[in-house]
């Protein structure tokens, strides 16, 4: 008998799922996570850029994007409960050095991430109020992210990721009617709805549907099917549920974001390059559509980006603690003492990830790391969907819960794609 289902027999009971649609809704909550950790900045400035060359016509663009995630998101999920063990656990079985080259690439990510997402919300909280200085206030958002990942209890995460989500995506919801109630031209805004093909190459529209949905996020879904205690075959519609509702809601959120970039940006010449261009749009864009619209637009830009901070935190401090626990071959049994929100370990590489924050934002973020951070953050989902295509295809997972036609096709398009992206974001980085 294998490892794998060996775990998978002794894990012990759980309570089944209420049966129904109601039943079913109830249950969600780590897609919501997903939704909320995976849209940060780059998400608004691609969908914006997007639409300052093309208007509505590269949301064709997003929505296969967000399908072939959704397609290694769901594999992610199946795994976890078809198979007992983590996704890290899981590479193992694969390859026995997979586990330290993920610890080494999540790694690199925790020491950069907080520091570039932090910097960008203290960014927009600056722009909002002139006078509040931009290191204190990285420092601070940066902080408060580690303690809200640090206070312990899954439950109150996911708590505060769904608040998140109800802030973030009705904001900017509300942001995309404002536009919609503003554009003159509709004929050109109608027209602009025409699917588009970049006229670039192949590599732009691989570049957008790279640029939307999460990379890191999607590898941590499944500890967060693990707290909700997913164990058993019945779970996977639920699971399958969850997931969608999570890619669902990012799509609103491209369509919305789009629509807000076509109503402004369309047309007129202007560009958007990086986090202060995003910034930069908030003068323009109240000048167009009123001072509180203005307000509106920062505190959506100051909401995306926070959650991502906190979901990127608790979701990177999953990997790096399984990954050293992977590592260290310690047992499935005593995995809590590594994989878990109460470890010293968990809490640990949040604290590390935290230090690290602090000290990139005062050494002015060198161009080096930042290169360095979206090289390796590249490979991650290349090297999930390849590991993914392993695991799933195994004699000794569940036949049901084995891949079927559409979830290989689906892995070994994403494999393909991101190895791709991959080459590219590593040669225009080096």
């Amino acid at each position: 008998m294998t490892e794998v289902q060996s775990k998978a027999d002794c894990s012990p009971p759980t309570a089944q799922p209420t049966p129904g649609w109601r039943g079913r809704v109830s249950y969600l909550g780590p897609g919501l996570v997903l939704a909320a950790a995976s849209v940060g900045a780059g998400d608004m400035i691609t969908s914006i850029s997007g639409a300052a060359l093309y208007g509505m016509g590269l949301l064709w663009v997003a929505a296969l994007g967000l399908l072939i995630k959704f397609g290694v998101t769901e594999a992610v999920g199946r795994h976890y409960i078809a198979s007992g063990t983590t996704i890290v656990a899981g590479a193992r079985t694969v390859a026995s050095w997979l586990p330290h080259l993920l610890f080494v690439f999540f790694l690199v990510v925790a020491l950069i991430y907080g520091a570039g997402l932090s910097s960008v919300a203290a960014l927009a909280l600056s722009t909002l109020f002139p006078t509040i200085p931009v290191i204190p206030a990285s420092i601070a958002i940066a902080a408060l992210a580690a303690a809200v990942v640090l206070y312990g209890r899954y439950n109150a995460f996911e708590n505060t990721m769904k608040w998140f989500i109800l802030l973030k995506f009705g904001l900017m919801v509300t942001l995309a009617c404002i536009t919609l109630a503003q554009i003159d031209d509709w004929g050109g805004f109608v027209h602009s709805l025409r699917p588009t093909f970049p006229s670039g190459s192949l590599i732009d529209v691989i570049g957008l549907i790279g640029g939307v949905g999460g990379t890191a996020g999607i590898a941590a879904y499944g500890y967060w099917v693990r707290e909700k205690k997913w164990t058993t075959p019945q779970w996977v519609p639920i699971m399958r549920l969850d997931a969608a509702t999570s890619y669902g809601i990012v799509f609103v959120f491209v369509i919305a974001t789009t629509i807000v970039g076509t109503g402004l940006v369309y047309g007129t010449g202007r560009s958007i390059k990086g986090a202060d261009g995003l910034a930069a749009l908030a003068e323009p864009l109240g000048a167009d559509l009123g001072s509180a619209t203005r307000v509106l637009f920062l505190v959506t830009f100051l909401m995306v980006v926070t959650a991502a901070l906190v979901g990127g935190f608790n979701g990177l401090a999953y990997l790096l603690s399984d990954s050293l626990r992977t590592i260290r071959r310690v047992s499935d049994d005593t995995a809590d003492s590594y994989v878990s929100e109460k470890s010293w370990v968990f809490r640990g590489f949040v604290l590390m990830s935290l230090i690290s924050s602090v000290v990139v934002v005062f050494t002015g973020r060198p161009v080096a790391l930042v290169l360095l951070y979206a090289a390796v953050g590249s490979l991650v989902l290349p090297i999930l969907s390849a590991t993914l295509l392993v695991l799933l295809n195994r004699k000794d997972i569940v036949p049901s819960l084995r891949n079927g036609l559409m979830s290989n096709a689906i892995l070994v398009t994403a494999l393909a794609m991101f190895v791709l992206l991959a080459a590219v974001q590593i040669m225009e980085s080096f």
